[in-house]
């Protein structure tokens, strides 16, 4: 009978290390994330690891839980996702996914689903990270001006006698010289 009494006792006491605030039962995801490439990210990247609900195909992802380390240093990242066990629905699919930003610019993220705690799936997981290309960007025509305010992406020159921005092969024909940068120069700086 004593012996009932203290596994009973001992079974109620790991009971309430596994109950949290407010009676809910709590538990945690945890894992590692890295990246494969041989860089350095900059000093002040941010990791921010998400646990979701994506059951339902139609509606945005749910957050379960989530957590950020500010100056998140090199790979290997550890990371702990607690949560509410009365969050979690058994017939749900939860996932984890992970993104690595500098001032607010993507750098790395995971680009498929790590799926955790339902339907026979672990508490632990190993996430690998994909680095963000960022493609050039080509400045639109027009947007580039000088310092007359020309823009010479659109084929605008500023003329002096005209004390305009002209297209040169436009006053050319206009004024009735030849359409060369020559006969351009020499017209509009004619008479300064």
């Amino acid at each position: 009978m004593k012996w009932i009494i203290i596994e009973l006792s001992s079974l109620l006491l790991m009971a309430g290390c596994a109950t949290g605030i407010g009676g809910q039962t709590s538990d945690t995801v945890r894992g590692v994330a890295s990246y494969r490439e041989r860089i350095a990210v900059p000093p002040g990247t941010q990791l921010e690891v998400k646990l979701e609900d994506v059951s339902r195909a139609d509606a945005p992802s749910v957050t379960i839980a989530n957590t950020s380390i500010p100056n998140a240093g090199q790979p290997p990242y550890q990371f702990e996702l607690p949560y509410h066990a009365s969050q979690i629905i058994a017939s749900h699919r939860y996932t984890v996914r992970a993104s690595l930003t500098h001032q607010g610019q993507l750098l790395f993220t995971t680009d498929q689903l790590y799926p955790v705690i339902t339907s026979g799936n672990p508490n632990e997981v190993n996430l690998l990270l994909k680095p963000i290309k960022v493609l050039p960007v080509s400045p639109m025509v027009g947007s580039d001006r000088d310092a007359h305010n020309c823009i010479p992406s659109a084929g605008y020159t500023w003329c002096a006698r005209e004390n305009a921005c002209v297209r040169p092969w436009e006053l050319a024909k206009q004024k009735g010289f030849a359409s060369s940068e020559k006969a351009f120069q020499s017209y509009c700086t004619a008479n300064q």
